[in-house]
């Protein structure tokens, strides 16, 4: 590990478990595999690299000790540590992260959220042991987030006390299935058919091959080969013809089958008990956030480093500036900065109430506004992600091109996040949808009327807020920013309600058609409503950070996290009354100030993301690599103001 004492800002960055997080960063330093980058490799041996980095991770003594924690009932702090973990293992190597969060994340949240006792212990602790590995297999050729839809069958044969598993269709062929070249067990969702009713989709542990790479009877697997990127990651399409596996494969928590072949579910709607297993893999999308967090982070060290290190342009006769001083320099990755750093305390939020509703004994299912919380980060998170590492590359020029440098990897390895997991857009939809329910629960059976009356009520519109303001003198005022975040979620979801209400109950057109004839403005609520969630929860963490000078740059990051969300939607404050021409201008200075005040503090803040040299990799951000010795540049110094 790199030999340096970690920083009180650091220790706060990594939170709680930073004993755990140290403790990997340590065997990821000191472990050859992560020394290098894999990009020259061909595709059989980054498979292979990929694989060796996962069993590597998985024998760790505190890792084992960790998965096979997952089997145990209420956790505490179980979701943020697995986070923590990810993040690091990510940094390290995005496809290594991804295809342990197929393998542990995915197969394993499907075994253990969807699983009795005695499954977990036979299909997830010999994961945790290494004796075989696990895939995920939801997403079919014909459907992806529309997972109700699903065709692929399991068909009860009492005779033999068996499901038979089979793919009817090409459109039913689960595809982009991670570790599908390597795996030995899949959990499959598949219609349940029992006498020719369908009771909806379940999952079932279905063996692909043995230890030796033979495969079961009945199974097909298409390598699907080269990708934009993650090609350490063996994704492939599964086909089954009639395949046979006990009646004990089904994983029981939402449904059972008896030998006499009768179905019976403690969820009776075969609606809720489909929501119930889809709200039961909700820990799962959380981890997305974390990977898109990991790619920003290490992106945004290697564009930080590299801008205070390269020189160009300046005053006549003088010594060329570093390119950090140029307006345009900071103004493109300051705001990346502050949103990675916001992304940062709000996952941890959203994974600490994820952990209180687990160790409470709570259903996820019964939890919506924790699911839409999820849905709604993940879109955020990957999309930012993408857009702040595009800013990356074009900050550091020719040398941010060069694979040596990791930033088009980044991209390349991320880029899949948008839609992986659930399509950004419907799961802004899943925001939305909740955001509606609250009202609903608050004002009346009927939604649209409910919000409609809300509106009129609220014409002075007070713009509460649940956060207490604080003012700083010299670069404005948290509390405007909370203000106006919070005043364009209410408007937009009051409109939305009156063009909703105007669609069915006036012109009687019919849900589907009405909703879709909105989904701009749904997404633009949704998106509304996570930029407000995310100034909260990093002003909240302010809060809570008690050394003066962590406090400081942090409340400067959150200043300039506000002030760019307020600036990206200046138009519709304008087109609302809500700025003038003259206070918009204002928010345009404030940015610009602020980024020009937070980028020599920006050099300490990704020093303090912790990120070992060996995952950052980058000689532009000053890690020599004897293959690249031409983009060696030294690593700038912080220079503490205070």
């Amino acid at each position: 590990m790199d030999q340096k004492q970690p920083s009180s800002l650091a220790r706060y960055l990594d939170g709680e478990f930073w004993e755990i997080k140290d403790a990997f960063r340590d065997a990821i330093s000191k472990c050859d595999l992560f020394q290098s980058s894999s990009y020259e490799l061909t595709l059989d041996q980054s498979r292979d690299l990929t694989a060796e980095r996962l069993y590597h991770i998985l024998r760790l003594p505190f890792m084992k000790e960790h998965l096979q924690n997952q089997l145990k009932e209420k956790q505490n702090g179980f979701i943020n540590k697995s986070w923590g973990i990810t993040e690091l293992i990510c940094s390290a190597d995005m496809a290594t992260g991804v295809k342990l969060g197929v393998v542990c994340g995915l197969y394993g949240g499907a075994v253990n959220n969807l699983g009795s006792p005695e499954q977990k212990m036979k299909w997830y602790l010999p994961v945790s042991e290494l004796q075989f590995t696990g895939m995920f297999a939801m997403t079919e050729r014909g459907h992806g987030s529309n997972v109700r839809g699903i065709l692929t069958e399991a068909r009860y044969d009492q005779y033999s006390q068996e499901f038979i598993i089979h793919t009817p269709s090409e459109d039913a062929q689960k595809m982009y299935i991670g570790n599908a070249m390597k795996g030995n067990y899949a959990a499959v969702f598949a219609q349940l058919i029992i006498n020719a009713e369908s009771q909806g989709p379940h999952c079932f542990i279905v063996p692909i091959r043995d230890q030796d790479g033979v495969m079961w009877p009945g199974v097909t697997t298409i390598d699907m080969k080269h990708k934009e990127g993650l090609n350490g990651v063996d994704n492939g399409i599964l086909i089954f013809n009639n395949v046979r596996i006990p009646r004990e494969n089904l994983l029981g928590k939402f449904g059972s089958v008896s030998a006499e072949g009768l179905y019976s579910s403690p969820v009776v709607s075969k609606s809720r008990r489909f929501n119930a297993m889809l709200a039961a893999l909700t820990p799962t999308r959380l981890g997305l956030t974390v990977q898109a967090m990991a790619a920003m982070k290490l992106g945004l060290v290697i564009a930080v480093r590299y801008s205070h290190s390269r020189r160009q342009f300046g005053p006549k006769d003088q010594e060329e500036v570093k390119i950090i001083e140029h307006q345009t320099q900071s103004l493109r990755l300051m705001p990346h900065l502050a949103a990675a750093l916001a992304l940062t305390f709000t996952t941890r939020y959203a994974a600490g109430l994820m952990d209180d509703a687990l160790c409470q004994g709570q259903d996820l299912q019964s939890n919506r506004a924790l699911q839409a919380l999820v849905a709604g980060l993940k879109a955020y998170s990957t999309w930012e992600n993408l857009a702040c590492l595009q800013d990356c590359r074009e900050c550091t020029g020719g040398m941010g091109f060069m694979m040596e440098n990791r930033i088009p990897s980044l991209k390349c390895d991320s880029d899949v996040f948008v839609t992986f997991e659930g399509d950004n857009m419907v799961m802004l939809q899943v925001v939305v949808r909740e955001l509606l329910a609250q009202h609903t629960k608050q004002m009346g059976n009927n939604l649209v009327m409910g919000l409609i009356r809300n509106w009129t009520s609220s014409v002075s519109d007070s713009l509460r807020t649940s956060f207490l303001g604080f003012s700083v003198d010299k670069v404005g005022d948290l509390m405007f920013l909370l203000k106006a975040l919070s005043y364009r979620e209410r408007v937009l979801q009051r409109s939305l309600a009156s063009r909703l209400y105007t669609k069915i109950e006036k012109n009687k057109d019919e849900f589907f058609t009405a909703w879709n004839a909105c989904l701009h403005h749904v997404i633009t609520l949704a998106m509304a409503h996570i930029h407000k969630v995310t100034l909260e929860q990093f002003a909240l963490a302010i809060q809570e950070c008690h050394i003066k000078e962590d406090h400081a740059v942090l409340t400067k990051f959150c200043l300039l996290h506000g002030t760019s969300l307020v600036y990206q939607e200046r138009a519709w404050y304008l087109e609302h009354n809500y700025l003038t021409a003259g206070t918009s201008r204002q928010i345009r200075s404030q940015l610009l100030e602020l980024c020009r005040s937070v980028k020599d503090d920006a050099l300490k803040v990704v020093d303090d993301f912790n990120i070992p040299s060996c995952c950052i990799q980058a000689p532009i951000a000053g890690v020599p690599n004897p293959k690249a010795e031409w983009a060696f540049y030294s690593q700038p110094q912080y220079l503490s103001k205070l």
